[in-house]
């Protein structure tokens, strides 16, 4: 495992926006294994419009229910045709098969590493096999509920994936079973695979941090705070409100009414190779999501969205990529670097 951090000068920044492209349900009830939704994948190519106008290049972690329903799967077909278009692999283990219908998820359940071997491999291989049969063979993926490693990364080695973007900074969450990267930062990581000829995979974080230095100071106080007493005194909010520090977090479903741009040049003076902005497919459209309850919601998504991709355009350095196109980039600068590969 090589993180590069300061010892390689990468010559641009490279954005990626991603979209959990999956199934929409009530996310304050249990974890659907059946009757879910996924009426508004046929609206992404409005959003894909959106990208179009701007020169954005999406990546689409696309799911199992997403794939297994005719017209969801061809609306993803009709977008992975496109050239500025990636269709990456995503997956809920609780909707993807092999599935005990009469068992009740636990929240332990919705995080696959949790699985054994056997059970990992099944899912990834229903999830691959979807997408595959589609004509589509994905290079790029992100996990559910932000789940991966072990058996998930051998899988992931074997069929030649390049890009894991799986990883929370400075992020842990207070669930039996849930993946803790309190100690992973912004910098993507190399990962050697295991056996010879086959080519490393490149774990691209989402983007999460702080509007002042050093992030790894910040995120240990934050989290206190929020899991402790200390809430109730409102730190966070009146660090905020004074422009002391705020969290930042490149998420569109975030009602975030800052500006994102000191962040982003920030992150570029720490000579962070990759950005990623994220959202649920399910958050673009009026419907069940917590986050897009409304069209009035749908509307300030777009709004937000299409503010940040008219700023990525005029800031220089800045160039939009794949999941996929910034693995490939990254491991052409690590390999010109003069780097040995180790782990």
């Amino acid at each position: 495992m090589v993180n590069p951090g300061q010892k390689i000068s990468w010559v641009q920044m490279k954005y990626l926006v991603t979209i959990d492209t999956e199934e929409a349900w009530d996310w304050s009830g249990p974890y659907p294994t059946s009757r879910f939704s996924v009426e508004h994948i046929s609206h992404l190519p409005q959003f894909q419009g959106l990208c179009d106008r701007y020169g954005v290049r999406p990546t689409y972690f696309t799911n199992h229910a997403v794939m297994s329903d005719k017209t969801a799967c061809q609306t993803m077909i009709g977008l992975s045709g496109l050239p500025n278009v990636e269709v990456g692999m995503h997956i809920h283990p609780w909707a993807t098969p092999p599935l005990k219908l009469d068992a009740a998820v636990t929240s332990r359940d919705t995080y696959l590493h949790n699985a054994n071997d056997e059970l990992v491999r099944a899912k990834l291989e229903e999830a691959y096999g979807a997408l595959v049969a589609a004509g589509i063979k994905p290079t790029s993926f992100r996990g559910g509920r932000y789940s991966s490693g072990g058996e998930i990364h051998r899988f992931l080695h074997e069929k030649h994936f390049e890009a894991e973007c799986s990883v929370v900074p400075y992020t842990c969450w207070n669930e039996d079973g849930a993946p803790d990267f309190s100690h992973r930062d912004n910098f993507p990581v190399r990962l050697s695979a295991d056996t010879s000829g086959k080519r490393a995979m490149w774990e691209i974080p989402l983007s999460m941090g702080f509007t002042r230095r050093p992030f790894g100071l910040w995120a240990p106080v934050f989290r206190t705070i929020e899991n402790t007493a200390l809430s109730r005194l409102r730190l966070i909010g009146i660090a905020e409100r004074l422009g002391l520090l705020r969290k930042v977090w490149l998420n569109f479903e975030v009602n975030d009414p800052h500006d994102w741009t000191p962040f982003l040049l920030l992150l570029q003076r720490m000579d962070v190779p990759c950005v990623t902005f994220t959202v649920h497919s399910s958050s673009l459209f009026a419907g069940p999501s917590p986050y897009t309850r409304t069209v009035d919601d749908e509307k300030r998504i777009f709004r937000q969205m299409e503010q940040v991709f008219r700023q990525l355009g005029e800031l220089n350095g800045f160039e939009p990529a794949t999941a996929t196109e910034a693995a490939n980039y990254l491991e052409s600068t690590y390999a010109s670097s003069g780097h040995q590969s180790t782990r």
